[in-house]
């Protein structure tokens, strides 16, 4: 599957407030997934069933990470700098997490409402997106700091991210694949 979306290719860059210009790697991956360019139309299950959950967070300076986690088990970060980790799905650990933050996505869907803008998040600050077959689900832009303890409905989703992206990035230590 990875294959299917490496080979899209995307001239621009893409330019955020002025200020945060995403490799064009990884602005052709996160915009594959986000327009559904590989989503297979036929493949069993309901239209609305969520193939993908995908979280941009935005660290500030200029710094945007994306971690998409399909229904399939592939899992990967992908950086604004260009490279990431792709295939962290393989590794174990990473199997074992990901569910989680695709379940905690499924249980917020309330919080989601169906999108074209694709814009990532300004600085120091995050958005989810919900990709079904049929239409690309958002949160509204959430301030980081919002999303830290337990008051916003959205903070156990992004604690579940961060527990994946954690253990994306013990499994790059035992077997790099950033680039």
């Amino acid at each position: 599957m990875n294959a299917a979306f490496c080979s899209h290719q995307h001239t621009d860059e893409f330019e955020l407030h002025g200020k945060v210009h995403l490799s064009e790697g990884s602005v052709a991956l996160r915009l594959a997934i986000l327009r559904r360019e590989f989503v297979d139309a036929d493949a069993p299950g309901q239209p609305d069933d969520i193939h993908c959950v995908l979280m941009d967070w935005n660290l500030g300076d200029d710094s945007v990470a994306t971690l998409v986690a399909f229904e399939d088990g592939t899992t990967s970060l992908y950086l604004s700098t260009g490279g990431g980790i792709i295939g962290a799905g393989d590794h174990a650990n990473v199997r074992e997490v990901a569910p989680a933050f695709r379940a905690a996505a499924t249980g917020s869907r309330e919080h989601f409402r169906s999108t074209q803008d694709f814009t990532p998040p300004p600085n120091k600050s995050s958005r989810f997106f919900l990709v079904t077959r049929t239409g690309t689900l958002a949160t509204p832009i959430i301030a980081n700091t919002d999303l830290q303890g337990d008051a916003h409905p959205l903070a156990p989703l992004a604690t579940r991210a961060q527990v994946l992206i954690a253990e994306i990035r013990r499994s790059s230590e035992v077997s790099p694949r950033v680039r």
